[in-house]
């Protein structure tokens, strides 16, 4: 486990200085909410599943680029052919 931190430890360094900032802060809370869980519940959490090596990851950056140019007329269309919802009666 220590290993992959240390992997990923220079692709931090890469990231602008606010994002290092709140990388530490998650990393910090996240291990409090893990000690805190084990120490004082008792409580053992499964353990992940493993990303396999072989598995494709896709960067979620560039997966507005795979809709379709009219996406927008698509979703009025549906908006527009759908009746519209009565109102609620409290």
């Amino acid at each position: 486990m220590i290993d992959r931190l240390q992997n990923v430890l220079p692709h931090l360094e890469h990231l602008p200085p606010e994002a290092q900032e709140e990388a530490a802060t998650y990393i910090a809370a996240l291990t409090e909410a893990l000690e805190f869980e084990s120490l004082v519940l008792g409580r053992k959490r499964p353990a992940p599943r493993q990303i396999e090596s072989g598995e494709p990851w896709e960067d979620p950056a560039g997966a507005w680029r795979d809709l379709p140019d009219t996406l927008l007329e698509d979703l009025d269309h549906i908006r527009h052919s759908s009746p519209p919802t009565p109102p609620i009666d409290l």
